[in-house]
């Protein structure tokens, strides 16, 4: 059978490689072999086995040693030397040696390997850690009341009609709230709508003014100070990479106070050789998309969202994006953690 011939103890291969470890193994010197015979009695001397005090011991005690006492360590000695070093010299001992090598540089691989494994996890754990702890520190960041973005004439509605429409669904899961508002939004009549419409242009004039003021100016600054504040004090990569829910859009642009106003917004300036184009900045929403995104005020929201290289990343459609920004009650990056699954 196999295993009587393979696997058997006493098997000639088992045997020979076997001895060829033995073989392998590198000679002891005198002084080692030595030690070896009289460890015990050092030990005894000492009243104490740690090997720090008995190599200390012992390596007086072998300078002070005979040479008759010391002869026979160092004739056995080179008795093994002798043997080893014949040993490489035939071609068995050459295989067996470079065998050994090559499995000492793949052992010394693997190591180097899972060493490298884990100090990336630690890494990355840490990085993790890092990254939570700055987007703590931003949001601690107090917020005056008065740099609070306006609501838009939706989430005015909303506000006014949540109540009603989660008696009507049975349920206050948000994306069903924010899907039948949608609805009964675009459904709504301009006579109903128009109050919201009002105030949410109201309200967003007196922010626009608020800003524009040497006041609001300053707050801001020291707003967006302070939160460069918090995020310098962590070291991570990619703490800067994403802004801060919609608190880094503060300062109104002219079309945005142009689409608050129900106008058309000014078509763009032409800008120099190295800027973006108007494309890359507003990616192609379906008509169909935009369309419902405008009903709900979100048109500046879903473009912000689909400009992200991560929620492109994640396949989502500019559908589902927006149904995202909807259960966010516009938010852009609370979208964004739902899109991408943070």
């Amino acid at each position: 059978f196999w295993c009587e011939s393979n696997c058997h103890p006493s098997s000639p291969s088992l045997l020979m490689a076997a001895a060829n470890v033995a073989e392998l193994k590198k000679p002891t010197s005198a002084y080692w072999l030595w030690l070896g015979d009289n460890r015990e009695r050092i030990a005894t001397m000492l009243g104490s086995g740690k090997g720090s005090e008995v190599a200390k011991k012992a390596g007086e005690m072998w300078k002070a040693i005979s040479d008759a006492d010391r002869k026979p360590y160092e004739t056995k000695a080179k008795e093994q030397k002798d043997a080893y070093d014949k040993f490489l010299a035939t071609e068995e001992g050459k295989k067996a040696l470079g065998d050994k090598k090559a499995a000492r540089v793949e052992a010394n691989a693997e190591k180097a390997k899972k060493e490298e494994e884990r100090t990336e996890k630690l890494a990355a754990k840490e990085e993790m850690k890092n990254e939570r702890a700055c987007k703590a520190a931003v949001k601690a960041v107090e917020k005056d009341d008065a740099l609070k973005k306006p609501q838009t004439a939706y989430w005015l509605w909303l506000g006014d009609n949540r109540e009603r429409i989660v008696t009507m669904l049975g349920s206050g899961k948000g994306s069903d709230v924010a899907k039948k508002g949608g609805e009964m939004w675009k459904a709504l009549a301009d006579a109903e709508r128009q109050p919201y419409e009002r105030k949410a242009k109201e309200q967003k004039d007196a922010y626009d003014e608020y800003l524009a003021s040497d006041e609001g100016a300053a707050k801001l600054k020291a707003f967006k100070d302070a939160k460069k504040a918090a995020k310098d004090q962590f070291k991570s990569k990619d703490a800067d990479k994403e802004d801060d829910d919609e608190d880094d859009d503060d300062a109104p642009s002219p079309g945005k106070r142009a689409k608050s106003a129900g106008l058309s917004a000014a078509p763009p300036s032409k800008r120099g050789r190295g800027a973006k184009s108007s494309a890359q900045e507003q990616p192609l929403i379906p008509a169909d998309v935009l369309k419902n995104a405008e009903g709900l005020n979100m048109v500046e929201q879903l473009r912000n969202l689909m400009a992200r290289a991560d929620v492109a990343a994640s396949g989502k459609s500019p559908q589902e994006m927006l149904v995202a920004l909807q259960a966010s009650s516009g938010l852009v990056n609370k979208a964004k953690a739902k899109l991408c699954g943070a």
